[in-house]
């Protein structure tokens, strides 16, 4: 099955496209985080299994580039949502960070949420696909911001923080239409099927 294997790969290009996609200075610095959006793009193109092994190799390469202590972290870090400015200002957390390892599960969270109402694609749409990627995007970010607050002592939520988390949705949701398109031309270049639960939508036209 050549799909598997192609949609590793371009996950991990993603992650190489994500050092290069720069911050809106007029919305907090919002920016497209590639990698996750693939991800949640993914999930409903894929089967339980592989999506947990999507979701792991997700997490696993976004805590090891941006939770601080692992490597030196990017602006384009989840934790620069903090930041009201040109700059990060250093996160003084407790253990060198929120934890490495908690985005693979919140990845995994929120890849079953995306699995579980894989029958709600029956019409064959991409309104819900793109509401659901925005809707786990925002999740994603919320979670792993909470996180970051309660282990700094204070959930502190600044209007700076909610512009940019929903500037960041926004545009998740405005790429997720060609993600699905990717996903979609490859199903079809590798004549994989995508099954959803009381649909069969065949890419090679039976």
């Amino acid at each position: 099955m050549i799909f598997y294997p192609a949609t590793v790969l371009l996950l991990l290009l993603t992650f190489v496209v994500q050092e290069f996609i720069p911050g809106i200075p007029m919305a907090q610095y919002a920016t497209l985080f590639l990698p996750p959006v693939f991800f949640f793009a993914a999930s409903v193109a894929v089967p339980f299994p592989m999506m947990l092994l999507l979701a792991f190799i997700t997490g696993f390469l976004w805590d090891a580039r941006y939770v601080p202590g692992v490597f030196e972290p990017a602006e384009k870090a989840v934790h620069s949502l903090m930041s009201t400015g040109n700059h990060l200002p250093e996160l003084d957390m407790a253990g060198g960070g929120f934890g490495f390892g908690l985005s693979i599960l919140l990845f995994g969270l929120l890849g079953t949420f995306l699995q579980g109402v894989r029958p709600l694609f029956k019409r064959g749409r991409l309104e819900l696909p793109v509401l659901l990627v925005g809707f786990t995007t925002f999740a994603w970010l919320l979670s792993e911001y909470m996180v970051m607050t309660f282990l700094r002592g204070s959930l502190h939520f600044p209007s700076a923080v909610w512009t940019k988390m929903i500037t960041d949705t926004l545009l998740a949701m405005l790429a997720s239409p060609l993600i699905f398109l990717v996903m979609y031309s490859l199903a079809g270049l590798s004549r994989y099927e995508i099954k959803y639960e009381g649909l069969r939508y065949s890419f090679d036209g039976r």
